[in-house]
């Protein structure tokens, strides 16, 4: 059997091309999955853009996946044939607290990830699919939807809390559909009015233009009544994350799941964070049990990704370039096959 995929020859758009694979059956502990659906997060265009120490080439990039099991090695009881599974970001991370054996590899960086037609999976890392959802949508899942998901309930999520959102990119639109399943009142900023817009009609409760109120924190207290939010789900780092914590009510969380404003050091206001008891934790994607508990609460309240754009799997670097642009809402979907 061949595996049609893309990998990248060397970083850079230019370093992508297509290629032909030969498909082994899978090891012991290996389940071979037919892969249907992926996505392009901001991670998967750092390592297309050769910023990842130490990569080698050639490598099959991306992340996420979902897929049809098609075969299993011996020792496999976790999943069976037929089953439709997605990968978790972190294969060795099953349970628990993180730890540095656990967060390596990542699919797509240190091994090869799922732009290819066939994956060969280690079984115990496989998350059962939403039932709900396509092969597409749930390929959107295991980076953007568990990050969200560990943020909140790592903020102890629930009923009549405020959470704050920053953007509309993948985690936060997660992020604002998990959290108003779960109870809560949401407050998303964007420097979109038109984006804005399209987050009120997802269920987003309060919105703010950070780009016209640029000290939004002092919006966020007046809705608050002066209080502050319960979690602030931080995506910008070095841009936002002074603003995060005077955003925060006294016992308050700060997730501070992206970089996207920067990697460079940020000034926190200490004194706030000191005599608010706020924490702030974090957040880099989640474990597999955590993506399971993810996946079955979806099932519940019958959550779909939101994906402004797909792509099929052989225009992956107009996908990037798209990605560069800032244009999207919600995911980029990569079609595999």
């Amino acid at each position: 059997m061949r595996s049609r995929v893309m990998q990248l020859e060397g970083p850079g758009v230019v370093g992508i091309a297509a290629g032909v694979r030969d498909v082994a059956e899978p090891g012991p502990g290996q389940a071979l999955v037919r892969i249907g659906g992926s996505c392009l997060n901001f991670h998967d265009a750092v390592v297309v853009w050769g910023l990842i120490p130490g990569m080698t080439y050639p490598r099959i990039p991306l992340s996420d996946g979902c897929g049809t099991v098609v075969a299993t090695g011996d020792g496999v009881d976790s999943v069976a044939e037929g089953q439709r599974v997605c990968g978790n970001f972190y294969p060795r991370w099953l349970s628990g607290p993180p730890s540095v054996d656990v967060k390596r590899p990542i699919p797509g960086e240190g091994v090869d990830g799922f732009c290819a037609e066939y994956a060969a999976v280690d079984a115990a890392c496989l998350v059962q699919a939403p039932r709900h959802l396509s092969e597409l949508e749930a390929g959107t899942l295991p980076c953007a939807a568990v990050t969200a998901w560990t943020a909140l309930t790592d903020g102890h999520v629930g009923p009549g809390q405020t959470v704050v959102v920053q953007g509309t990119g993948g985690v936060s639109l997660f992020a604002l559909q998990l959290a108003k399943a779960h109870g809560a009142r949401v407050i998303l900023t964007s420097s979109s009015d038109e984006k804005l817009e399209r987050s009120r009609a997802l269920g987003a409760d309060d919105t703010i233009n950070y780009r016209t109120t640029p000290e939004w924190s002092k919006e966020v207290l007046k809705r608050t009544d002066g209080r502050g939010a319960h979690i602030v789900v931080d995506v910008g780092g070095e841009g936002s994350l002074g603003q995060a914590v005077l955003a925060t009510r006294v016992a308050g969380h700060v997730a501070i799941v992206g970089v996207l404003g920067g990697f460079g050091d940020t000034a926190i206001p200490v004194s706030v964070a000191m005599t608010r008891n706020v924490t702030m934790q974090g957040v880099t994607v989640g474990s597999r049990a955590a993506f399971d508990s993810m996946c079955r609460f979806m099932e519940q309240h019958e959550i779909r990704p939101v994906s402004s754009d797909t792509f099929p799997m052989a225009e992956l670097g107009r996908a990037v370039e798209h990605l560069e642009q800032g244009r999207h809402f919600g995911k980029i979907a990569i079609e595999i096959g």
